[in-house]
């Protein structure tokens, strides 16, 4: 099979590409424009702490698909506002794992109403039926991809 016709026939990949991509532009721009004091990379990085709370910052890294002196730089940058705190991992002397503090619920609270009006534009058109298939069928697609415990639903003391 042609190359070309196989890129045309299994557009897949590129729909969900391009989709994150535009979704994650639209989410910076409007954060951008209402004024929140943190840049979209200490967002996205205190959402992520936020999502996988007492995680090490290597795991955070990984999952965010950045360099670990990046999100270092990010949280850096959110301790320094007390939004953050990072401790050494009990289980491990030499990882630290990452906390939200209660400051960070604010940022939250902020951000959530613009959150919420970038789903809603992306799901525009959508009935709560497809919402929802929209969502167990992307999750069982990331599901066939991994073997991470806790995104499976399992649990992991060493997150």
């Amino acid at each position: 099979m042609p190359v070309s016709q196989l890129l045309h026939s299994n557009p897949l990949g590129f729909l969900i590409v391009d989709v994150a991509r535009l979704f994650r532009q639209e989410f910076e721009r409007i954060v951008v424009e209402a004024g929140i004091e943190l840049t979209p990379g200490e967002l996205r990085a205190l959402a992520h702490v936020a999502r996988l709370e007492g995680s090490r910052q290597a795991v955070l890294a990984d999952r965010m698909g950045v360099e670990p002196m990046t999100l270092s730089a990010y949280l850096d940058r959110l301790e320094a506002r007390g939004l953050v705190t990072r401790a050494t991992d009990p289980h491990d002397r030499r990882a630290k794992v990452v906390r939200t503090t209660e400051a960070a619920s604010r940022i939250f609270e902020e951000t959530r109403p613009l959150a919420v009006a970038v789903y809603d534009r992306i799901t525009s058109g959508f009935n709560d039926t497809e919402r929802e298939q929209a969502l167990d069928l992307l999750g069982r697609m990331r599901a066939n991809l991994t073997s991470d415990p806790s995104i499976l639903g399992q649990t992991s003391e060493a997150a």
